[in-house]
């Protein structure tokens, strides 16, 4: 059995395939291209997930949905934010997306978007250069001046402060003057070749890249991409961007800052309810991706309680995969071995502690915790006690069976509350289930 969920492949025009969709989000597709068809605004709209939930594999098919099945079709640009993160400078790697649109254009449409891009970035790049604010100064002085160490600080000034100040105010105007035109030739740009709808511009994986790069990626989206006929769409994990930015300007209200750049949030749907649950859907694809032609899982009451977990637990599909891998470790390590219910119910219990609860397997492996405790810790105590998951019920008694006593295990026997066909085999079967995953330490 694979150790590892295989990575959905998607090619540039598949679109929402059925046996690749399997969340359905076609429907959520469809009504996000006609939001951004039907507006005629520089919108910038985020999509927020947390990791593992699909949102790089969802945005992979809804590019080949309205660039090739949709009517009329939407041309996307796609930048990897997490992939360019090394670049000093964001604008120069946005704007080099724009520019691979060109490459069938003349040399002359070529040579202009360079103009007016060398332009925009020879001005921002003046406006980055950092005047040092040092006592004194007041953060008039450049750092050439605050270096030269052989002049008092009052003979700089009267020095240099006004032809510093001079030449700021000269070339202030000139960068307004090439930033408002690579705006005006970015919006004319939308025009010819948007062929009547938004071009998409798509920054996948901004929660992952650098903080500085991330946050001074989406500002200049705002203050240089953002005009007529170009849509940005980021995907991200709003949490950990908020994160980002009080790490760089520390006690700041991040949801309003944030507010500034993104009009519109949307949430990357999951289902869940008794029918139809997301979470389950990906554990049975994933469960049947890895396992190899022919192979028999075979130990399969595990596999129905993980279903069974995920449902009422609703554990991130990053978790999901944790899980399925630590049960593919134990698989692959016990071979055709089948064990008595109990012990099943253990490996799917200590499959998922391990992947979203780790703490706990250390707790239980020290005989450090009670049963009640266990429970509420692992969410078990939550669990509606009419709930129809049978699976579920078991596990909670025998949770409470293994941490019991010597007579309140013959209790819960005699009055069969547990194990009405014996088949419980050995007490301690959490503490054993504990020391096969031990020294299994999976890279997150």
């Amino acid at each position: 059995m694979k150790i590892t969920v295989p990575s959905v492949q998607i090619n540039n025009n598949e679109g929402f395939s059925p046996e690749k969709d399997i969340f359905s989000r076609k429907e959520f597709g469809e009504r996000l291209a006609n939001l951004i068809a039907q507006s005629d605004d520089e919108l910038v709209i985020a999509i927020d997930a947390e990791w593992g939930e699909g949102k790089s594999t969802f945005i992979q098919m809804w590019k080949g949905f309205v660039s090739h099945h949709r009517e009329p079709k939407i041309r996307t640009i796609y930048f990897d934010a997490f992939a360019n993160d090394y670049q000093k400078d964001p604008f120069i790697a946005l704007a080099a997306e724009v520019y691979e649109l060109l490459k069938d254009e003349t040399e002359e449409k070529k040579k202009e978007f360079l103009s007016k891009a060398g332009a925009a970035a020879k001005s921002m790049a003046r406006g980055a250069i950092k005047i040092a604010v040092r006592v004194g100064t007041g953060g008039i002085l450049g750092d050439s001046v605050v270096d030269d160490v052989g002049k008092d600080i009052s003979e700089l000034l009267a020095e240099r402060v006004d032809e510093v100040l001079a030449d700021r105010l000269k070339s202030s105007s000139t960068d307004k003057l090439a930033l408002n035109n690579f705006r005006k030739y970015l919006e004319g740009f939308a025009k010819e070749h948007g062929g009547g709808q938004p071009i998409v511009f798509v920054i996948d994986e901004l929660d992952r890249c650098r903080p500085d790069f991330a946050l001074e990626l989406i500002e200049q989206i705002k203050h240089l991409f953002s005009v007529r006929g170009i849509t940005f769409l980021l995907v991200m994990n709003r949490k950990q961007l908020e994160e980002s930015i009080k790490s760089k300007y520390g006690i700041i209200d991040a949801t309003k800052y944030l507010q500034k750049f993104v009009h519109l949030w949307l949430t990357l749907p999951r289902k869940s309810g008794p029918h139809d649950d997301h979470g389950v859907r990906y554990v049975k694809h994933a469960m049947s991706a890895m396992r190899k032609e022919g192979e028999i899982i075979h130990n399969p009451e595990a596999v129905k309680l993980i279903e069974d977990m995920v449902k009422y637990l609703k554990p991130s599909f990053r978790d999901i995969e944790r899980m399925l891998s630590y049960f593919a470790l134990i698989q692959n390590m016990i071979g055709s071995q089948s064990f008595l219910l109990s012990y099943q119910t253990m490996i799917a219990f200590m499959c998922y502690l391990k992947s979203s609860k780790p703490h706990l397997i250390e707790k239980i492996t020290h005989q450090n915790i009670d049963s009640a405790t266990l429970l509420k810790e692992a969410g078990l105590d939550r669990i509606d006690g009419n709930s129809e998951s049978t699976h579920i019920h078991y596990l909670s008694k025998c949770v409470i069976f293994d941490l019991a006593n010597d007579e309140q295990q013959k209790m819960m026997i005699a009055d069969k509350e547990v194990f009405p066909n014996d088949d419980y085999g050995s007490k301690e079967v959490m503490k054993n289930v504990c020391g096969w995953l031990s020294e299994i330490h999976r890279n997150k």
